[in-house]
This record gives C-alpha cells, sequence and structure tokens, in this order.
C-alpha cells in the first residue's frame, strides 16, 4: 500500500471503446483510455492535462484495417444530448500498423481535467477522416489515489501482481529486479531493454554470439598458426598444442603398422685405399667424403682403419661441414707403443677424444666431411758437430686402409615399404630433365622418366642409368634404346632379352669366340667378339710390337687400313708424334722412326745395312718361319708376290699414296721383290699391313 499526499479523495475517469460497428467503412475499438485528473479544486494541484489512448482501427469486413497513415479526431461530450464538446482535437494525423495505433490526448490541445471531472456522464467520440463521427461512448468512473502521476512512494502496486499477456518494450528505461530473478508474473515471451541488471539471469536459449556481453569471465588469448586450443588453464588462459606434433616426425612405422618407414640407414665411405701417412714432416693424411641431404640423423657412427703406424705417435682430427678449422680430436695419441693397428669407431655414447658427436643427433650432416690423420713424433733436423739429432728421412708411417661415417637418418625426401607395394590407382614417376642422383651401388633400382626421350630409366648393376623398353623389344626393328633386335626376348643368340648385343657386355656368350670387355679374353678378342687370328710377331721396338694382319680389299686406303687393324684391337703404325693413347693410330711419339714408317719396307731383309743403323729393336729375319708366316696369312703358295704396305704416307687427300713393298716368299727364304712410295691402282697379288700393339 502507498500513503497519498492527502486523504482526500475524488472520482477520476477511465473510457474504453464499445468497439461497436457503424455503416462507416472503418470502425473503432478503443482499447484503453485513462484520464487522471482531480475534481478537488479545493487541493492545489497540478492537473494532468493529456492522456494516451490506444485504439483499434477495424473495417467494416472486421479485418484490421491496412498499414498507413489516418486522419482522426478526438472530442469529449458532457453528456449524451450535449450537441457542443466539452474538448476537441484533431483532425491529428496518426500511425496505424496492424489495426492498432496510439495518440496522448491533449498532446496538441490541453484536457479540461476539470469541466471533465464535474461533468455527470461525459462521453468520448471519434472521427475518421471525414466519415462521419462513431457513436459516442460513456466514460466510466474509478477510484484512484489523489496525485497518482506524483505518488512519493515505493511499491505502490507489487510487481508480483502484474500479469504479462505479451511483450513489454520499456524503451530506454532500465529494469532491476528486487529479488535478482525474474520469475513468476514477470516470466514474459520478450523483455527489451536498452540495459537490465540482475543478479541471475535464467533461459532456456540464447541467441547472437555474445561478444557485447561483459562481465564475463572468457578465456585470454589466442593460439598461433598451426596450434588448437586444447584446454583453457587455472588463469582462464588458453592451452594450446602444435597439429604438426601429434605425430613424431619417425611416427610413419607406426601408424602403417610397419609396412611403411622413412627411416634408413646409410654408409657414407672415403674413396681411401692405403692412403699413405707421412712420416716426419708434420703433413696430414688428408682425405674427405661428402654426406648428401637426405634428412635428420638419429645415429651416428664414425669408423676409422690405420695399419702399420706407430699409434703412439699418431692423431686423428675430424672436420665437419660447419667446423673447417678446429675439428674434433678423436685421439691423440691413438694408441700405446708398438700398437700398429687400429679399428675403432666413435658414436654419441663413444664420443671422440674432443668434440661431441651428439650435436649432430637431430641435425642435417650433409656436407663435406675431412679426416686428417699425422705423425706427430716429426722433428726439424738438427747437427750437433757431425751427429744429426734429427731423424729426417720422408718415409711412409703406415696407412690410412678406410673410413666411413654410418647415419641412421629420419629422411625428409623419401620413404621405403618393407613389404610389397599395392597401389590402387597408378603410379607416377618423377619426370625430370636428368637423373636424381648417380647411379651406384646404393642407387640400383632407382626409377625415373627422361624428359626428352619419354622413356623409363633405371639404375643399372653396371653403374649406368638404362632404358627400360616395353613392348618394343623382339619386333625385328632396332629402336631407341635397343643395339639389336633378332625378334625374340631371349639371351644367348648374340641379342639378349632387352635387345641389348651380348657382344661387348663383358662375358662370352653362346655363339662368341670371346668378349672385348671381358678382362680374362679382351687382349686377344676383335669388336665382333671373334679372337684375333694374326701372325706371330714380326718386330719390336722399346714401345711397340709389330703384327702382320692380313689386307683384304682390292685397293689400298688410310682409312681402311686403319679399320683392319681396329677390327683386331690394334693400330696402324705413323712414324709421326702424337698421342700413346690415340685409338686410330700408333705413332712414333719418342723421336726417330723406331722401326716406323717406309723404313720397315726398305730392305727389311738387311737388318744390318748401313742405312738401317741408328734403329732400335730386334728385326726378324726374312727366313723359312717367315715365309710361312707369310704364306699362312695370305693363303698364298710359294714364290706368290706379297705386298707389305704401311701407312699413308705422302701429303693431300689422295689416300692412294703409301710406303709399300714387296716380297716373294720361297722354300727357305723370303726374296726381294721390290719397293715403292707411292699411287697404288691396284694391289694385284696378296697384301698385309703392320698393325702395331703397345707396350
Amino acid at each position: 500500500m502507498c500513503t497519498p499526499h492527502s486523504t482526500e479523495t475524488s472520482s477520476y475517469l477511465s473510457g474504453q471503446g464499445s468497439g461497436l460497428r457503424r455503416s462507416s467503412r472503418l470502425l473503432l475499438a478503443a482499447a484503453a483510455l485513462t484520464t487522471l485528473m482531480t475534481g478537488m479544486t479545493s487541493v492545489a494541484l497540478a492537473l494532468p492535462t493529456s492522456t494516451l489512448f490506444d485504439g483499434v482501427l477495424m473495417s467494416t469486413t472486421g479485418t484490421p484495417a491496412a498499414d498507413g497513415d489516418y486522419s482522426l479526431t478526438f472530442r469529449i461530450f458532457a453528456d449524451a444530448a450535449a450537441k457542443t464538446a466539452l474538448w476537441q482535437e484533431g483532425p491529428v494525423k496518426v500511425k496505424v500498423t496492424g489495426g492498432r495505433f496510439i495518440h496522448a490526448l491533449g498532446s496538441l490541445k490541453a484536457l479540461p481535467a476539470t469541466a471533465i471531472a464535474t461533468a455527470k456522464a461525459p462521453q468520448f467520440s471519434v472521427q475518421v477522416g471525414s466519415d462521419p463521427a462513431l457513436p459516442a461512448q460513456p466514460l466510466h468512473s474509478v477510484l484512484v489515489a489523489h496525485r497518482a502521476f506524483g505518488l512519493a512512494c515505493t511499491g505502490c502496486v507489487s510487481v508480483a501482481q502484474l500479469k504479462f499477456d505479451g511483450d513489454i518494450d520499456l524503451g530506454s528505461h532500465s529494469f532491476k529486479a528486487k529479488n535478482g530473478t525474474f520469475t513468476g508474473a514477470l516470466a514474459t515471451k520478450s523483455l527489451t531493454a536498452d540495459q537490465v541488471n540482475a543478479n541471475t539471469v535464467t533461459a532456456t536459449a540464447f541467441v547472437g554470439d555474445g561478444s557485447k556481453l561483459s562481465g564475463l569471465s572468457l578465456p585470454k588469448g589466442s593460439c598461433p598458426s598451426g596450434q588448437v586450443v586444447v584446454g583453457i588453464a587455472g588463469d582462464g588462459s588458453l592451452v594450446c598444442k602444435s597439429t604438426a606434433g601429434s605425430l613424431p616426425k619417425d611416427g610413419l612405422s607406426t601408424v602403417s603398422n610397419g609396412a611403411l618407414s622413412n627411416q634408413f640407414v646409410d654408409v657414407y665411405t672415403a674413396n681411401v685405399n692405403k692412403q699413405p701417412i707421412p712420416d716426419n714432416t708434420g703433413l696430414e693424411a688428408a682425405s674427405a667424403l661428402n654426406i648428401p641431404n637426405t634428412g635428420i640423423a638419429q645415429d651416428f657412427v664414425l669408423n676409422v682403419e690405420l695399419q702399420n703406424t706407430d699409434l703412439s705417435k699418431v692423431s686423428i682430427i675430424m672436420l665437419p661441414p660447419n667446423d673447417k678449422k678446429v675439428g674434433w680430436v678423436l685421439c691423440d695419441p691413438c694408441g700405446k707403443l708398438n700398437e700398429k693397428q687400429l679399428k675403432r669407431s666413435w658414436t654419441a655414447k663413444a664420443p671422440p677424444q674432443k668434440g661431441d658427436l651428439k650435436q649432430w643427433i637431430g641435425a642435417n650432416p650433409a656436407g663435406s666431411w675431412t679426416l686428417k690423420v699425422k705423425d706427430t713424433a716429426f722433428c726439424v733436423p738438427q747437427m750437433a758437430g757431425n751427429q744429426l739429432l734429427c731423424d729426417t728421412k720422408n718415409t711412409t708411417d703406415g696407412w690410412v686402409m678406410g673410413w666411413n661415417i654410418t647415419v641412421k637418418t629420419l629422411a625428409s625426401s623419401k620413404v621405403q615399404t618393407t613389404g610389397g607395394l599395392v597401389i590402387g590407382s597408378g603410379m607416377q614417376l618423377g619426370v625430370l630433365k636428368s637423373a636424381p642422383a648417380a647411379c651406384t651401388a646404393k642407387t640400383r633400382g632407382m626409377m625415373y622418366i627422361d624428359d626428352a626421350t619419354d622413356r623409363l630409366q633405371i639404375c643399372r648393376k653396371t653403374g649406368l642409368w638404362g632404358t627400360v623398353v616395353i613392348h618394343e623389344c623382339g619386333n625385328k626393328k632396332i629402336e631407341t634404346g635397343e643395339t639389336c633386335d633378332d625378334g625374340n626376348v631371349k639371351s644367348g643368340d648374340g641379342c639378349d632379352g632387352s635387345c641389348q648385343a651380348e657382344c661387348g657386355n663383358g662375358q662370352v656368350d653362346t655363339g662368341e669366340e670371346c668378349d672385348f670387355n671381358d678382362p680374362k679374353t679382351k687382349d686377344k678378342c676383335s669388336k665382333v667378339c671373334k679372337k684375333i687370328k694374326f701372325g706371330a710377331l714380326w718386330l719390336e721396338s722399346n714401345y711397340y710390337r709389330w703384327y702382320p694382319v692380313p689386307y683384304p680389299h682390292a685397293a689400298y686406303s688410310e682409312s681402311k687400313a686403319v679399320a683392319v687393324c681396329k677390327s683386331v684391337g690394334l693400330r696402324l703404325w705413323r712414324d709421326e708424334s702424337g698421342s700413346k693413347t690415340d685409338v686410330n693410330w700408333a705413332y712414333d711419339y719418342n723421336g726417330g722412326h723406331n722401326l716406323g714408317g717406309h723404313d720397315i719396307c726398305y730392305k727389311v731383309n738387311s737388318a744390318t745395312a748401313n742405312n738401317q743403323q741408328g734403329h732400335t729393336g730386334t728385326w726378324k729375319s726374312f727366313a723359312t718361319a717367315w715365309s710361312n708366316d707369310i704364306k699362312s696369312l695370305t693363303q698364298s703358295t710359294n714364290g706368290t708376290t706379297v705386298t707389305i704396305l704401311n701407312h699413308y704416307h705422302h701429303t693431300g687427300s689422295n689416300e692412294t699414296h703409301a710406303s709399300w713393298c714387296k716380297v716373294r716368299p720361297q722354300a727357305t727364304s723370303v726374296q726381294w721383290a721390290g719397293s715403292s712410295n707411292g699411287p697404288i691402282s691396284g694391289l694385284g697379288g696378296k697384301a698385309v699391313v703392320l698393325c702395331a700393339q703397345g707396350k
């Protein structure tokens, strides 16, 4: 209850439209009309001069009037018979939405509160536009407290006594429930306000992102890129974890049940074979090896072997890729007195004397590694009188037999399978402009597609990249990558199953007498894998041996003579300066003809003649043995003239000029038949060329 400012009360008027239909096109149904005013003129109080009016406009069909602005006129009469209104306001423009409108009566013309309060039966009337006014409705009286608009009290009307059937819009006003909880009669469908203050808000749903809520305890911070939230710490901060760390780098074997792995064990060996260790010089036996970029080292082992050296006077230093000045002292000294052999390994658990291999665990060991072995017992020679105080013999103090680095690698560029590989949707090899790696024992079996030829290449046991021929070998056509094609894919018939000529493959196959790449038969094997058939040794110098080889052509030319000698693995002689390694010619690289040139044909049966002096070597006499050699080579009969040809002698482009002579085999000797140096129109009888073999 609240206590009014005055104990006096008065009857106030409140009205509501009846909603009666008229013949006009609009009908007014007044929801509430409340006027609060006093009739007690003896009390000096401020009387209200306006009040809100809430109404509904209905069409003659009973539906709400169309939305829009309407012109309304409001009137209050003293009684039902009065013709003149006590108060009139309008016409005024009101906005109608869904049939509803609201207007503050007295906002344009103040309400005559006293006149209305003293009227016996006041009537309220509304007119829509120019339509006839709707029937007036009586205003009913209620008892309210004096100064109802200005009461200075709290709790005059209990919140619990209010019951809301629809939404509440509090406008810009704030609302605070005293008990802090919205329950009971205040549980509405919607509560709209600029500010709501409550100790507890209970709701079944929250709409919106809550970004503008304050006073809430929210997690602090955000996770860096590549990390996710895995929890909230006690101080409210986020606990983040990298997604990359959800699986260890070597976890491929775990997730594949052991079928796949990116862990490899590679041995990198220095190209050292019994490298001498300098004795008493202070110099080092240095050697290096290169480790390619293959991944991260998980384990690291360094192996060194020395022989026949005094280990008590030897030091070994390793220079890793990141240290080319100081390095690690593996050992100094490396053994006791009289110890001669060393075969030792250094690991992270068995470290060097100075240095730490652990730094390479978890690092990439790619780069150049250098090993230095030094005889530390060297001195500067000094003389004391006639006595030498220091051994100055610069000999060898043992050898570095070899060294290597074994790395267990967590690879970043390759994966291996421990069993068969089943691919469901095809396999694609890389198309490369060059081989991805050198073809070695480590890369044997590696394959790629050559960008230029579009062919599959494979690293073979021979250390060479070879073409893999698919559905092409055996069609009797020699195609790219083939050296032969005999119409089948069988080996042992001269052309193997990959259409590669078996002659020259380093082994003696079926149908071959030898193989020019076979270490056992290559010295006397022709390019067609037949044994070389030439006569016995005729002439020999300090550098060459000469053999006669049949010349099967009707006319001589230098190119044909070269081909004859090359067919048996020899070279044609030429008495001019040149290279020892020339595959076509045996040059007189020592100066002086040395049994070369046309001198071979010049009175060869007179080795002791004056004009032969100064030529070194051993001449073979023209005797029965040589006579038989000539007949055997040329299938000639005794007495048949044989032409002995030598190299192209005269300058110019005419290859028919040569050094040559003729001999005639007899029963017991070889007769001289004349000689010439010039053009040859035809050989006529039999002929041989002298081919040379370097010693």
